[in-house]
Protein backbone atom coordinates (compact mmCIF):
# COMPACT_ATOMS: atom_id res chain seq x y z
CA UNK A 1 0.00 0.00 0.00
CA UNK A 2 2.02 3.10 -1.33
CA UNK A 3 0.56 6.59 -1.61
CA UNK A 4 0.83 8.68 -4.68
CA UNK A 5 3.16 10.67 -2.95
CA UNK A 6 5.32 8.01 -1.73
CA UNK A 7 5.40 6.61 -5.00
CA UNK A 8 6.52 10.19 -5.89
CA UNK A 9 9.11 10.23 -3.91
CA UNK A 10 10.45 6.62 -5.08
CA UNK A 11 9.91 8.51 -8.81
CA UNK A 12 12.43 11.43 -7.61
CA UNK A 13 14.86 8.70 -6.10
CA UNK A 14 14.92 6.64 -9.63
CA UNK A 15 15.16 9.26 -12.22
CA UNK A 16 18.06 10.97 -10.37
CA UNK A 17 16.26 14.29 -9.47
CA UNK A 18 16.77 13.14 -5.76
CA UNK A 19 19.97 11.08 -4.82
CA UNK A 20 18.68 10.05 -1.38
CA UNK A 21 17.18 11.25 1.44
CA UNK A 22 19.29 12.68 4.90
CA UNK A 23 18.39 14.17 7.99
CA UNK A 24 18.70 17.91 9.34
CA UNK A 25 18.54 18.91 12.75
CA UNK A 26 16.77 22.20 12.65
CA UNK A 27 17.34 24.65 15.78
CA UNK A 28 15.40 23.08 18.22
CA UNK A 29 16.86 19.82 18.27
CA UNK A 30 13.90 17.92 16.30
CA UNK A 31 15.32 15.39 12.95
CA UNK A 32 13.70 16.48 10.02
CA UNK A 33 13.50 14.73 6.59
CA UNK A 34 13.10 18.08 5.01
CA UNK A 35 14.20 16.35 0.74
CA UNK A 36 11.40 14.02 1.58
CA UNK A 37 8.47 16.34 3.28
CA UNK A 38 8.72 18.27 -0.22
CA UNK A 39 7.28 15.06 -1.87
CA UNK A 40 5.02 13.56 1.28
CA UNK A 41 2.13 15.20 1.76
CA UNK A 42 -0.46 12.77 2.88
CA UNK A 43 -1.39 13.67 6.63
CA UNK A 44 -1.90 10.34 8.08
CA UNK A 45 2.06 9.79 8.87
CA UNK A 46 5.29 11.91 9.23
CA UNK A 47 8.33 11.69 6.37
CA UNK A 48 9.72 9.06 9.13
CA UNK A 49 7.11 7.05 9.31
CA UNK A 50 6.76 6.85 5.47
CA UNK A 51 10.51 6.30 5.21
CA UNK A 52 10.37 4.19 7.78
CA UNK A 53 7.46 2.01 6.18
CA UNK A 54 9.04 1.94 2.38
CA UNK A 55 12.50 0.25 4.14
CA UNK A 56 10.10 -2.01 5.67
CA UNK A 57 9.01 -3.71 2.44
CA UNK A 58 12.37 -3.10 0.56
CA UNK A 59 11.70 -0.17 -1.73
CA UNK A 60 14.02 1.71 0.40
CA UNK A 61 17.95 1.26 2.00
CA UNK A 62 17.58 2.48 5.36
CA UNK A 63 21.41 2.92 6.88
CA UNK A 64 22.43 4.40 10.54
CA UNK A 65 25.13 7.37 10.79
CA UNK A 66 24.89 8.75 14.15
CA UNK A 67 22.77 9.74 17.05
CA UNK A 68 21.96 13.16 18.33
CA UNK A 69 20.89 14.07 21.34
CA UNK A 70 18.35 16.83 22.62
CA UNK A 71 18.34 18.52 26.29
CA UNK A 72 15.11 17.90 28.51
CA UNK A 73 14.80 21.56 29.36
CA UNK A 74 14.80 23.27 26.77
CA UNK A 75 14.77 20.90 23.73
CA UNK A 76 17.62 22.38 22.21
CA UNK A 77 19.79 20.30 20.40
CA UNK A 78 24.08 19.77 20.31
CA UNK A 79 24.67 18.87 24.07
CA UNK A 80 28.07 18.63 25.24
CA UNK A 81 29.46 16.19 26.84
CA UNK A 82 31.03 17.11 30.60
CA UNK A 83 32.23 15.51 33.43
CA UNK A 84 31.11 16.50 37.12
CA UNK A 85 31.80 15.77 40.49
CA UNK A 86 29.19 12.90 41.64
CA UNK A 87 29.09 14.36 45.31
CA UNK A 88 27.66 17.67 44.38
CA UNK A 89 27.39 17.87 40.59
CA UNK A 90 30.24 20.78 40.11
CA UNK A 91 31.44 20.43 36.50
CA UNK A 92 34.89 22.28 38.43
CA UNK A 93 36.82 19.45 38.60
CA UNK A 94 40.21 18.68 37.86
CA UNK A 95 42.91 15.22 38.27
CA UNK A 96 45.93 16.01 39.65
CA UNK A 97 48.68 14.02 41.00
CA UNK A 98 48.28 12.51 44.61
CA UNK A 99 51.34 11.43 46.59
CA UNK A 100 51.11 9.25 49.44
CA UNK A 101 54.32 9.00 52.02
CA UNK A 102 55.05 5.70 52.43
CA UNK A 103 56.64 6.00 55.87
CA UNK A 104 53.84 7.87 57.55
CA UNK A 105 50.91 7.68 55.13
CA UNK A 106 50.03 11.49 54.47
CA UNK A 107 48.40 11.29 50.97
CA UNK A 108 48.14 14.82 49.43
CA UNK A 109 48.39 16.46 45.83
CA UNK A 110 52.09 16.22 44.32
CA UNK A 111 52.15 20.06 44.48
CA UNK A 112 52.14 19.59 48.54
CA UNK A 113 55.40 17.82 48.44
CA UNK A 114 57.52 20.10 46.41
CA UNK A 115 60.82 21.77 47.37
CA UNK A 116 61.28 25.29 46.48
CA UNK A 117 64.93 24.26 45.67
CA UNK A 118 66.00 22.43 42.59
CA UNK A 119 66.44 18.82 44.06
CA UNK A 120 64.90 15.99 43.33
CA UNK A 121 64.22 15.35 47.16
CA UNK A 122 60.38 15.49 48.12
CA UNK A 123 59.29 17.09 51.68
CA UNK A 124 56.58 15.25 53.27
CA UNK A 125 54.09 18.39 54.90
CA UNK A 126 52.63 15.83 57.44
CA UNK A 127 55.91 14.66 58.74
CA UNK A 128 58.38 17.22 57.43
CA UNK A 129 60.94 14.11 56.60
CA UNK A 130 62.90 14.72 52.95
CA UNK A 131 62.81 11.98 50.67
CA UNK A 132 63.62 10.80 46.70
CA UNK A 133 60.50 9.68 44.80
CA UNK A 134 61.28 5.98 45.65
CA UNK A 135 59.47 6.41 49.20
CA UNK A 136 56.46 7.50 47.39
CA UNK A 137 53.60 5.82 45.53
CA UNK A 138 51.62 8.32 42.92
CA UNK A 139 48.22 8.32 41.61
CA UNK A 140 45.79 10.30 40.02
CA UNK A 141 42.27 11.19 41.26
CA UNK A 142 40.01 13.60 40.38
CA UNK A 143 39.25 15.97 42.94
CA UNK A 144 36.08 18.88 42.72
CA UNK A 145 37.54 22.62 43.46
CA UNK A 146 33.46 23.16 45.02
CA UNK A 147 33.28 20.44 47.84
CA UNK A 148 36.93 19.16 47.69
CA UNK A 149 35.86 15.15 47.13
CA UNK A 150 38.13 13.25 45.73
CA UNK A 151 37.17 10.72 43.62
CA UNK A 152 38.19 7.89 41.14
CA UNK A 153 35.43 8.10 38.30
CA UNK A 154 33.79 10.87 37.58
CA UNK A 155 29.84 11.52 36.63
CA UNK A 156 29.39 11.47 32.73
CA UNK A 157 26.95 14.45 31.97
CA UNK A 158 25.61 16.44 29.19
CA UNK A 159 25.55 20.10 29.49
CA UNK A 160 23.04 22.34 27.23
CA UNK A 161 24.88 25.46 26.26
CA UNK A 162 21.75 27.24 25.69
CA UNK A 163 19.90 27.10 29.53
CA UNK A 164 22.70 25.44 31.31
CA UNK A 165 20.91 22.47 32.36
CA UNK A 166 22.98 19.30 33.32
CA UNK A 167 22.01 15.85 32.92
CA UNK A 168 22.87 12.11 32.73
CA UNK A 169 22.74 10.95 29.15
CA UNK A 170 20.43 8.52 29.36
CA UNK A 171 17.82 11.56 30.19
CA UNK A 172 18.23 12.95 27.10
CA UNK A 173 16.37 13.17 24.40
CA UNK A 174 18.37 10.64 21.65
CA UNK A 175 17.49 11.06 18.48
CA UNK A 176 18.91 8.40 15.89
CA UNK A 177 19.59 9.24 12.67
CA UNK A 178 19.47 7.46 8.94
CA UNK A 179 19.95 8.07 5.56
CA UNK A 180 17.77 6.70 2.83
CA UNK A 181 18.00 5.33 -0.82
CA UNK A 182 16.29 3.73 -3.33
CA UNK A 183 17.03 -0.30 -3.01
CA UNK A 184 17.28 -2.06 -6.03
CA UNK A 185 13.87 -3.94 -5.30
CA UNK A 186 12.46 -0.45 -5.28
CA UNK A 187 13.49 0.63 -8.64
CA UNK A 188 11.78 -1.88 -10.27
CA UNK A 189 8.60 -1.69 -8.20
CA UNK A 190 8.63 2.07 -9.17
CA UNK A 191 9.02 1.49 -12.63
CA UNK A 192 5.98 -1.10 -12.75
CA UNK A 193 4.05 1.25 -10.96
CA UNK A 194 4.39 4.21 -13.10
CA UNK A 195 3.98 1.60 -16.30
CA UNK A 196 0.57 0.47 -14.30
CA UNK A 197 -0.52 4.37 -13.50
CA UNK A 198 0.69 5.30 -17.01
CA UNK A 199 -1.81 2.58 -18.65
CA UNK A 200 -4.66 3.31 -16.75
CA UNK A 201 -4.47 7.02 -17.96
CA UNK A 202 -4.24 5.83 -21.87
CA UNK A 203 -7.14 3.95 -21.29
CA UNK A 204 -8.80 6.70 -19.97
CA UNK A 205 -7.54 9.14 -22.31
CA UNK A 206 -8.86 6.83 -25.09
CA UNK A 207 -12.04 6.91 -24.10
CA UNK A 208 -12.94 10.68 -24.33
CA UNK A 209 -11.30 11.82 -20.45
CA UNK A 210 -9.48 14.43 -19.50
CA UNK A 211 -6.77 12.87 -16.83
CA UNK A 212 -4.22 14.22 -14.13
CA UNK A 213 -1.88 12.20 -12.81
CA UNK A 214 -0.40 12.21 -9.26
CA UNK A 215 -2.32 14.94 -7.66
CA UNK A 216 -3.13 15.96 -4.57
CA UNK A 217 -6.72 16.51 -3.39
CA UNK A 218 -6.86 19.31 -0.73
CA UNK A 219 -9.69 19.08 2.57
CA UNK A 220 -8.66 22.04 4.95
CA UNK A 221 -5.01 21.66 6.14
CA UNK A 222 -5.24 18.35 4.81
CA UNK A 223 -4.05 16.83 1.71
CA UNK A 224 -5.44 13.55 0.18
CA UNK A 225 -3.02 12.47 -2.98
CA UNK A 226 -3.93 9.85 -5.52
CA UNK A 227 -2.23 8.37 -8.46
CA UNK A 228 -4.79 9.06 -11.44
CA UNK A 229 -8.14 11.81 -11.59
CA UNK A 230 -10.40 11.62 -14.91
CA UNK A 231 -12.85 14.27 -16.18
CA UNK A 232 -15.29 15.21 -17.94
CA UNK A 233 -16.37 18.39 -18.08
CA UNK A 234 -19.50 18.34 -20.35
CA UNK A 235 -20.97 15.33 -18.09
CA UNK A 236 -20.04 16.41 -15.20
CA UNK A 237 -18.41 13.11 -13.87
CA UNK A 238 -14.93 12.22 -12.85
CA UNK A 239 -13.19 9.45 -11.37
CA UNK A 240 -10.22 8.97 -8.83
CA UNK A 241 -7.75 5.76 -8.77
CA UNK A 242 -4.83 4.39 -7.45
CA UNK A 243 -3.03 1.92 -8.33
CA UNK A 244 -1.29 -0.82 -5.36
CA UNK A 245 0.36 -4.04 -5.32
CA UNK A 246 -1.37 -6.01 -2.79
CA UNK A 247 -4.60 -3.87 -2.47
CA UNK A 248 -6.08 -4.15 1.03
CA UNK A 249 -9.28 -2.18 2.89
CA UNK A 250 -7.47 0.47 3.80
CA UNK A 251 -6.90 1.36 0.03
CA UNK A 252 -10.43 0.89 -0.51
CA UNK A 253 -11.35 3.40 2.49
CA UNK A 254 -9.13 5.78 1.39
CA UNK A 255 -9.53 5.95 -2.03
CA UNK A 256 -13.50 6.16 -1.12
CA UNK A 257 -12.78 8.69 1.38
CA UNK A 258 -11.34 11.10 -1.75
CA UNK A 259 -14.05 10.20 -4.08
CA UNK A 260 -16.44 11.65 -1.89
CA UNK A 261 -13.95 14.87 -1.29
CA UNK A 262 -14.39 15.65 -5.05
CA UNK A 263 -17.67 13.81 -5.76
CA UNK A 264 -16.27 10.81 -7.67
CA UNK A 265 -16.09 7.53 -8.96
CA UNK A 266 -13.54 5.49 -6.83
CA UNK A 267 -11.50 2.98 -8.27
CA UNK A 268 -8.16 1.03 -7.86
CA UNK A 269 -6.01 -0.77 -10.03
CA UNK A 270 -4.21 -3.88 -8.83
CA UNK A 271 -0.45 -4.64 -9.76
CA UNK A 272 0.69 -8.71 -8.99
CA UNK A 273 -1.85 -10.10 -6.78
CA UNK A 274 -5.57 -10.95 -6.91
CA UNK A 275 -7.85 -9.27 -4.73
CA UNK A 276 -9.45 -11.93 -2.48
CA UNK A 277 -13.49 -12.14 -2.92
CA UNK A 278 -13.82 -10.62 0.83
CA UNK A 279 -11.75 -7.53 -0.36
CA UNK A 280 -14.52 -7.64 -3.50
CA UNK A 281 -17.21 -7.39 -1.41
CA UNK A 282 -15.93 -4.94 1.01
CA UNK A 283 -15.07 -2.68 -1.93
CA UNK A 284 -18.65 -3.20 -3.63
CA UNK A 285 -20.43 -2.24 -0.82
CA UNK A 286 -18.52 0.79 -0.37
CA UNK A 287 -18.80 1.70 -4.20
CA UNK A 288 -15.37 1.30 -5.24
CA UNK A 289 -14.75 -0.03 -8.68
CA UNK A 290 -11.17 -2.79 -8.39
CA UNK A 291 -9.78 -3.47 -11.68
CA UNK A 292 -6.75 -6.40 -12.54
CA UNK A 293 -3.91 -5.21 -14.27
CA UNK A 294 -2.88 -8.90 -16.25
CA UNK A 295 0.11 -10.01 -17.29
CA UNK A 296 -0.15 -9.31 -20.88
CA UNK A 297 -1.12 -5.68 -19.68
CA UNK A 298 -4.72 -6.07 -20.20
CA UNK A 299 -6.84 -4.53 -17.48
CA UNK A 300 -10.03 -6.52 -16.36
CA UNK A 301 -12.34 -6.83 -13.72
CA UNK A 302 -13.41 -9.80 -11.64
CA UNK A 303 -16.04 -11.66 -13.14
CA UNK A 304 -17.89 -12.00 -10.15
CA UNK A 305 -18.90 -10.43 -6.29
CA UNK A 306 -21.19 -11.02 -3.90
CA UNK A 307 -22.58 -9.05 -1.77
CA UNK A 308 -24.93 -9.53 1.25
CA UNK A 309 -27.87 -6.75 1.35
CA UNK A 310 -29.31 -5.46 4.57
CA UNK A 311 -32.00 -7.91 4.49
CA UNK A 312 -29.81 -10.36 4.05
CA UNK A 313 -29.90 -11.87 0.58
CA UNK A 314 -27.10 -12.49 -1.92
CA UNK A 315 -26.86 -10.07 -4.74
CA UNK A 316 -24.68 -11.58 -7.24
CA UNK A 317 -22.84 -8.53 -9.74
CA UNK A 318 -21.37 -9.89 -12.96
CA UNK A 319 -19.40 -7.55 -14.97
CA UNK A 320 -18.31 -8.66 -18.59
CA UNK A 321 -16.02 -6.13 -19.28
CA UNK A 322 -13.63 -3.90 -17.50
CA UNK A 323 -14.36 -0.81 -19.00
CA UNK A 324 -18.46 -0.98 -19.04
CA UNK A 325 -18.63 2.13 -18.15
CA UNK A 326 -21.65 3.29 -20.73
CA UNK A 327 -24.18 3.76 -17.52
CA UNK A 328 -22.12 7.12 -16.27
CA UNK A 329 -19.59 8.25 -19.23
CA UNK A 330 -20.24 8.32 -23.08
CA UNK A 331 -16.86 7.02 -25.13
CA UNK A 332 -15.74 9.49 -27.57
Amino acid sequence: MVRADALRLLSALSDGSLAGVEPTIDEEGRVEYTEAQHYLEFHGASPRETLDSLAGVGLLEKEYTSKTYVCPSCRTGGLQFITACPYCESTHTDRPAFFEHDSCGYVGPSTEFEENDLSDEHRCPNCDARFDSSELTIERKHRCQECEERFDTPAHRLWCRDCLHLCPPEEAIENTLYDYRLSDDGERWCSSQIDARDLLADEFESRGFEVEVDITVRDGEKAYPVHLRAQDALLDQQLVADVHSGVDAGDVRYIDLVAQRLEARPLVLSVDDDPSTELLRTATEQGVTILRLERDDSITRPSAVEVETESGSNLVKRVTSAFDLSSWKRTS
